[in-house]
């Protein structure tokens, strides 16, 4: 089988991958740009407490939406569909987490 030596982006683990970590980038980013001077435990032990956790994590995976929206636009279905299972993966947990 002959290849173009072109790098095939249409695969369901090149959506579902960056679907997993760029939400934790952008939860790590987000602890940086608050400028809070306590140690990372306690700060997630803090919004915890607060009951922000949550909601700070179903935020951190609204940048798979532009993630998503670009596979889709490049027909990279697959890899759309790779993103779409990983937001699904942490709807679930978040779910999870609201119910106990």
């Amino acid at each position: 089988m002959a290849t173009s030596g072109k790098f095939n982006q249409n695969r369901l683990r090149i959506g579902f991958i960056p679907g997993i970590i760029l939400p934790v980038f952008v939860f790590l980013l987000m602890y940086l740009v608050s400028g809070q001077k306590v140690p990372f435990t306690d700060y997630l032990t803090g919004l915890w407490h607060l009951h922000a956790l949550v909601k700070l994590a179903t935020l951190c995976v609204t940048p798979n939406l532009l993630l998503f929206l670009y596979f889709f636009k490049k027909k990279h279905d697959l890899a759309a569909r790779g993103v779409l299972m990983a937001t699904f993966v942490y709807a679930f947990a978040i779910l999870l987490s609201k119910a106990f």
